[in-house]
């Protein structure tokens, strides 16, 4: 059992007995070494472990902390309120699903509260959670306004617009340099330039809610795509004569393709069969959580205004769509392998290494010494033990998940 140490890091702590997920991607036992909120060693089964405080982890899994690049929410409260109180809030629910470090996801709305966002967003960057702990925010995940309305999901239609310079160049200087994902469709009018500007300033951009052919996929893969947004979901369908982009995102070696990987989104065949296209070095999980997820069943009306039934583990809107999903990081890796069939090792890093990875970070998702000592503790059935951010224990469950 973790004490509490919500108050720092734990001094000096050897998690043993249990099996690791290493650098190298395998599972295999080993002696986990943490110190001062780093990974200061991981050692072969059996080491010595002088002066450590022990953790018997025996008949579990040791992995990386969790990293949900795609999440506007959860437990009632929606990151574009830019509220810390309401941030803390969703640090609490994403830590309880083996979260440790997060993008704030936003969502089509007018450019004054988009702008507002931005802003205070940005100055929030870093632990979330109250008194320098909880859940890292990293930066922003900027979903829309610059999508195709004809498969902008539940985006709000009158707010969707073309991206133009000047508002580009203004939500830059907005988040100083906290702007790390920018969803867009390339195919509208100034989408091409957008990507080269927005690629030439360090964001990721990821083609999302996008009518693209193959060949403007193609050509905004050249121009500096380097993710897609929600694979298989506001895309349009594979078609023999004319693929459109979800081949050309899967195959190209460039790109990292998220999943909703809730069994809702994408059927659990479709799952495996990107993960068998892609790899697990460039597929990675994301919740695509709102501010709903996590609320008991019921009527419920997002930060955006737009109305949801929360029911049996979905969310719709009114008329019967989808509106997000309501599991965590932590229930969609054991979905992976449990429903998609995809093996455990290859799903925990999909949920930790490939999207740090994809942000270009070297200092999480991974238990090489140095790294940030975020690390899970799963049961051998994949269910959440542990969840500890920086050496500092967020979540612990002896008998269940919340």
């Amino acid at each position: 059992m973790i004490d509490d140490g919500r108050t720092g890091a734990l001094d000096r702590l050897a998690l043993t007995g249990g099996r690791v997920l290493w650098p190298d991607g395998h599972l295999g036992r080993g002696e986990l070494i943490v110190r001062g909120g780093r990974i200061e060693a991981l050692l072969p089964a059996g080491a010595a472990l002088d002066g450590a405080q022990i953790m018997d982890v025996t008949g579990c899994v040791v992995a990386p902390g969790f990293i949900d690049t795609h999440v506007h929410g959860g437990r009632g409260a929606n990151f574009m309120s830019a509220d810390p109180t309401s941030l803390s809030r969703i640090s609490e629910y994403l830590a309880a699903g083996g979260v440790t470090s997060c993008l704030a996801g936003t969502a089509t709305l007018d450019p004054r509260t988009t702008a507002d966002a931005i802003a205070g967003l940005a100055a929030l960057t870093g632990p979330i959670g109250g008194g320098g702990s909880g859940v890292e925010l990293l930066g922003i995940h900027l979903e829309g306004p610059f999508l195709n309305d004809s498969f902008r999901g539940v985006h709000r239609r009158e707010y969707l617009r073309a991206p133009t310079t000047a508002e580009l160049e203004r939500l830059l200087d907005l988040a100083a340099g906290t702007l790390r994902v920018v969803t867009l469709a390339p195919e509208l009018a100034g989408g091409m330039a957008a990507v080269r500007r927005l690629a030439d300033a360090g964001v990721r951009v990821a083609l999302g809610h996008s009518a693209a052919t193959d060949r403007e996929a193609t050509e905004a893969v050249d121009a500096g795509v380097r993710r897609v947004t929600h694979l298989f979901n506001g895309l349009p369908p594979i078609h023999h004569r004319e693929p459109g982009p979800i081949p050309v995102l899967l195959t190209d070696e460039r790109v990292s393709c998220e999943l909703v990987a809730d069994g809702l989104h994408v059927a659990p065949r479709m799952l495996r069969f990107a993960v068998d296209v892609a790899g697990a070095d460039r597929v990675m999980l994301v919740s695509d959580g709102t501010d709903v997820a996590g609320l008991p069943d019921g009527r419920h009306r997002r930060f955006e205004g737009t109305e949801v039934v929360v029911e049996n583990g979905r969310a719709n809107t009114l008329s019967g769509g989808l509106a997000g999903s309501v599991l965590r990081l932590a229930d969609m890796v054991r979905l992976m392998v449990d429903v998609a069939g995809v093996d455990p090792a290859h799903a925990l890093r999909m949920a930790a290494q490939t999207p740090a990875r994809s942000l270009g970070l070297t200092d999480r998702g991974t238990l090489s010494p140095g790294a940030h000592a975020d690390i899970v503790v799963l049961r051998a059935d994949l269910t959440l033990r542990y969840t500890i951010a920086r050496g500092i224990p967020l979540f612990g469950n002896e008998e269940t998940t919340t």
